[in-house]
């Protein structure tokens, strides 16, 4: 029985990734990695380790929800420029 809810919870968080990554995608701006490192907790990963997470390298790099929250907020702060900029000049 705990296996069952453990692979339920693995594809809701799956899911959650793939939305995350959808967003990241589309509104992730060109430097980013410095923005990303900046986010993140002590210890800090190297800077590689992020772009290999961006850039889904191994599945493994799914696992670094960390990583996955700062790309997500860099995008979606990248988004709010945006549509900000669409907004003022309408």
């Amino acid at each position: 029985m705990t296996n069952i809810k453990q692979n339920a919870s693995n594809s809701k968080v799956k899911l959650h990734v793939e939305k995350a990554f959808e967003i990241i995608n589309e509104f992730l701006p060109s430097p980013y990695v410095d923005k990303v490192w900046a986010l993140l907790p002590e210890p800090k990963p190297k800077k590689s380790y992020i772009r290999n997470v961006r850039h889904r390298v191994t599945a493994a790099h799914d696992n670094r929800i960390d990583i996955i929250n700062a790309l997500l907020e860099v995008a979606k702060e990248n988004k709010a420029e945006i549509e900000k900029l669409i907004k003022n000049t309408q």
